[in-house]
C-alpha cells in the first residue's frame, strides 16, 4: 500500500533536509536523515546504502572540494517525491569575477516521520571537469595559492530560504577530523560501483 502525505509535511521535511546538507554542510546529520534502508545513486561514483555509507561518501567527495557550495535554483513537491536542481558553484578568485558552477539535478523520495527513502543525483563528468579547469585557469590568473578556500559569497537569488544565516561561517562536518578526501572513483572504497560498458572492439 503507498503511503500518502500532506504537502506541508513533505515541504518542511525538504526545508531541513536542504538546509542541513547543502546549506550548513552537516553531512554527518544530514546523512541521518536517511532511513536503514535508504539507497543513495550518483550515477557517476555508484550506489550507496544506509546513513554510514551515504556519510562516508558526502564527506569523502566534498572535503575533496571545499570550494564547492550548492545554491537550490528551483525545486517541486510531488506527492512524496521531490525534484530538485542546485549549481555547483565555486566562487571566482577575483571577488569581481562571476561565480564558476556546473548544474545537478536532484530526486528525493520522502519515507515519513522526517526521513527520506532514496537520493538520485544526475550530473555530467564533462560539465564538472570544465568547472575544474575554468576554476583552476582562474586561480592561475589571480595568483591564487594554497588552500582552497571556503567563501560561499553569492547563494542566488532563487530560493530565498535556502541560504545561511549571514553571520555564519561555513563548518562543514568533515572539518578537522580524519575524513580522506576523495577525488577519483578509484578513491571509493564503499557503496556499489555502477557496471561500466565493455570497450567496443576496433575494426
Amino acid at each position: 500500500m503507498t503511503t500518502t502525505f500532506e504537502r506541508a509535511e513533505v515541504e518542511n521535511a525538504f526545508r531541513h533536509y536542504f538546509l542541513t546538507g547543502p546549506v550548513h554542510e552537516d553531512w554527518a546529520a544530514w546523512s541521518r536523515l536517511f532511513t536503514d534502508e535508504a539507497t543513495y545513486t550518483d550515477h557517476h561514483y555508484g550506489v550507496f546504502r544506509g546513513p554510514a555509507e551515504i556519510q562516508y561518501f558526502l564527506e569523502g567527495t566534498m572535503s575533496a572540494a571545499p570550494h564547492v557550495y550548492s545554491p537550490l535554483v528551483w525545486y517541486v513537491v510531488d506527492g512524496a517525491r521531490v525534484v530538485y536542481k542546485v549549481v555547483n558553484r565555486a566562487d571566482d578568485p577575483d571577488p569581481a569575477g562571476p561565480p564558476i558552477e556546473f548544474p545537478s539535478l536532484q530526486v528525493i523520495e520522502y519515507a515519513g516521520e522526517g526521513k527520506w527513502a532514496s537520493e538520485d543525483d544526475w550530473w555530467t563528468v564533462r560539465e564538472m571537469r570544465l568547472f575544474s579547469e575554468r576554476y583552476a585557469a582562474a586561480r592561475h590568473r589571480t595568483g591564487a595559492t594554497g588552500m582552497l578556500p571556503m567563501s560561499r559569497r553569492d547563494w542566488g537569488e532563487w530560493v530565498d530560504w535556502a541560504r545561511p544565516a549571514k553571520e555564519v561561517d561555513p563548518s562543514p562536518s568533515w572539518l578537522g577530523r580524519d575524513v580522506r578526501p576523495i577525488t577519483r572513483l578509484g578513491e571509493m572504497t564503499r557503496g556499489v560501483r555502477h557496471p561500466r560498458p565493455a570497450p567496443v572492439p576496433q575494426r
